[in-house]
């Protein structure tokens, strides 16, 4: 998984974040986007982006595990759904993932941060 740091925006305020084929189905990217961490997937042909931060200690999720959608954390394991930043486990707590918009353009990956 290597980490990927671009800096290119376009008017809109999205920036290059990864090439697209460097996003694989099911596959984490990390990147650093904005000074942001994050993390980048493709779930069903569609790019993703969420925080490399779990929302709930704020452990490093790029250590984690992507399943079917679902992002766990190394450290206490909570899951999240990456397509909608719920959290699936335990089901007693409110936390959500951060996501971001993301757009596919030129060949690239842009976020908006």
């Amino acid at each position: 998984m290597g980490l990927f740091n671009k800096a290119k925006r376009d008017a809109a305020g999205f920036c290059a974040a990864a090439t697209a084929v460097a996003v694989r189905e099911g596959e984490m990217t990390a990147v650093k986007v904005a000074e942001q961490r994050l993390i980048l997937t493709r779930q069903q042909g569609e790019a993703l982006a969420f925080s490399a931060l779990c929302p709930h200690a704020a452990a490093d999720l790029t250590r984690g595990e992507l399943h079917n959608g679902r992002v766990t954390c190394p450290e206490h394991g909570y899951k999240f759904d990456v397509r909608n930043g719920r959290i699936l486990y335990p089901s007693d707590e409110t936390y959500r993932l951060k996501r971001y918009e993301v757009k596919e353009e030129d060949g690239q990956v842009w976020v908006k941060v």
